[in-house]
């Protein structure tokens, strides 16, 4: 199973499309921010904020919650904001640091 969850940034890995009717695809080593994600059939089908199936303009389905399939992404993982906080912290410039004297 995925552990692709809402809001996640993923890339795409497959970009085949699996059925003729597919127009619009995510393009391969793009990246994408998943706004929900549900379970189908025996899968889980991911909606993405960039990019909306053709479907719900009126194709095969229409229903409007139509997405890809999870197994063409891959989660990119970002470290957490105190991370991300903490490797920008103010580090003191290398002039202001008193070097110690040397003793003969």
């Amino acid at each position: 199973m995925s552990d692709i969850s809402t809001g996640d940034i993923v890339e795409c890995i497959d970009d085949t499309p699996s059925r003729p009717e597919s127009q619009i695809m995510p393009d391969l080593g793009a990246l994408y921010t998943v706004t929900s994600i549900r379970p189908v059939s025996d899968g889980r089908s991911v909606q993405l904020k960039e990019l909306t199936p053709s479907c719900h303009l009126g194709g095969v389905c229409a229903c409007g919650h139509c997405g890809w399939d999870a197994g063409r992404f891959r989660k990119i993982y970002r470290p957490n904001g105190e991370f991300i906080a903490a490797l920008m912290c103010d580090v003191p410039d290398e002039t202001e640091i008193e070097a110690p004297e040397l003793v003969d």
